[in-house]
């Protein structure tokens, strides 16, 4: 196969793979598959994650969203094109003592094809694949700053490898990012170069190097139950074409039901228009594991669907094991009733209740105990997908004098965390009768974690069910 033919199959499958590589002209740049967004839910909502970057999918879109993370998390995701056209991604992230690190595999593979030569004579099969394996680290600082109290930094680096037939290219690339968190709550500033760093690639002639990006990025979560809101929306500067803007938008209800919708003006094989949805599975069956798809059209090769799978583990930051412990039982102390908040306290302690801040929040249930309208808020929490929220829910419950706050206590009893099993048992103080008692009887039966045997232990001794 000659020079001329590989060189107009490998532009071709990239062009038609990521609708992107048009924009830079055939031979200006090299590993243009790096352009194709990466992951369900980032791609549904259009690629705009520089400013809302979190969890694995932070070592690709900006590596400061690493600073974010409080669990070890995993992700996959995967798109088949068209003729054996796909693309698949892999990462995981582990929070460290300061910051955490991320590791990311992105894999575009073309299936074997047939070839033929200038004559239109069959000449065997061609197959090619573009890979670029991610090494990132993030983390959060804060300034003492009263209008940006936290920034985030990080950056990444990347291997690169192209094969196309008997030929193959490698090469490196380097990224860095910066996250502003104003004192607004919510908003979020993000600013990220792709490939401020890169190597040349010698592919066939003289080679190429990925091709530079500059992108900046703002975003804005609304939390509020049942429905929460983030907008994100980016304006990417690449070298080899013109800057565009990339947006998206998703809806979730009660933290499990994801509906999003994004826009991306990149390219001129695709629409720009893409959706998707996201669904967190009950922790009961299947822990912290959410299920995310998207959906994009193209006006010539039909449609392009998106799967994805991510998982969060068990939080491994925060206090030592014996804070931990400690923790649930100084749930059962005898406090204070607190005093009914004033409409506007409300609303911002809800503010607080929803926000990134575990401390915070923590502080906002035990303000709020007292109210009977918090008692909606402190359900809908025990019933979402993410252990803080959960965890946050229980404090706030073990505080209040609600006659309707030990049903919803003997609910959490069954929480798949078993910090919160024990944090909830204490919380009962007492309260709940003969029904906490046959709950508390029922569960400790099968109970493997001593921590919470004993807390259910303590609890029906309270209860006068021993």
């Amino acid at each position: 196969m000659s020079i001329t033919m590989r060189g107009l199959l490998l532009t071709a499958a990239c062009a038609l793979a990521a609708g992107s590589s048009a924009a830079a002209g055939p031979g200006t740049t090299a590993a243009n598959f790096l352009k194709i967004p990466v992951g369900a839910r980032e791609t549904a909502l259009g690629g705009a994650m520089t400013a809302a970057a979190a969890g694995p999918g932070a070592v690709f879109y900006n590596p400061a969203g690493l600073g974010s993370l409080t669990a070890p998390e995993v992700s996959y995701s995967y798109n088949n094109y068209f003729s054996g056209l796909s693309q698949q991604w892999l990462a995981a992230a582990y929070p460290l003592k300061y910051g955490a690190l991320g590791l990311g595999l992105n894999y575009f593979n073309v299936k074997a094809f047939p070839a033929y030569d200038g004559a239109g004579a069959g000449i065997g099969s061609v197959s090619a694949y573009d890979a670029a394996a991610y090494l990132g680290y993030g983390a959060g600082l804060r300034t003492g700053l009263g209008f940006l109290p936290d920034i985030r930094l990080g950056a990444a680096v990347k291997y690169i490898r192209s094969r196309l037939d008997d030929a193959s290219a490698s090469g490196y690339g380097a990224d860095a990012g910066l996250v502003l968190l104003p004192a607004l709550r919510g908003l979020s500033l993000g600013l990220g170069v792709e490939n401020l760093l890169g190597s040349r690639m010698e592919y066939i002639d003289a080679g190429a190097r990925p091709a530079r990006k500059v992108k900046a990025g703002a975003a804005y979560l609304l939390r509020r139950l049942p429905i929460s809101a983030l907008l994100t929306a980016d304006f990417n500067f690449p070298e080899d074409g013109g800057s565009y803007l990339s947006a998206g938008i998703e809806n979730t209800l009660y933290g499990a039901l994801a509906l999003r919708a994004g826009y991306t003006a990149f390219g001129d094989v695709s629409n720009g228009l893409s959706f998707g949805l996201g669904l967190a599975l009950p922790r009961r069956y299947a822990g912290d594991m959410t299920l995310d798809y998207s959906y994009g059209s193209t006006y010539d090769l039909g449609n392009v669907h998106k799967f994805g799978l991510s998982y969060r583990f068990a939080r491994v930051s925060g206090p030592a094991p014996a804070q931990a412990e400690a923790a649930p039982a100084a749930a059962s102390a005898p406090a204070p009733v607190p005093e009914p908040a004033e409409p506007r306290d409300f609303n911002l302690s809800l503010e607080a209740l929803y926000g990134p801040d575990p401390a915070a929040a923590m502080a906002a249930a035990e303000a709020i105990a007292g109210e009977p309208r918090a008692l909606e808020h402190f359900s809908a929490l025990l019933s979402s997908g993410k252990t803080e929220w959960r965890r946050t829910a229980v404090a706030g419950l073990a505080r209040s004098r609600d006659p309707r706050a030990p049903a919803e206590l003997i609910k959490a009893l069954g929480d798949p965390e078993p910090e919160v099993r024990a944090a909830a048992a204490l919380a009962l103080d007492g309260r709940g009768g003969a029904a906490a008692a046959e709950r508390l009887q029922e569960l400790l039966r099968s109970e493997e974690s001593e921590t919470v045997k004993n807390a259910f232990m303590e609890a029906l001794g309270k209860a006068g069910g021993l």
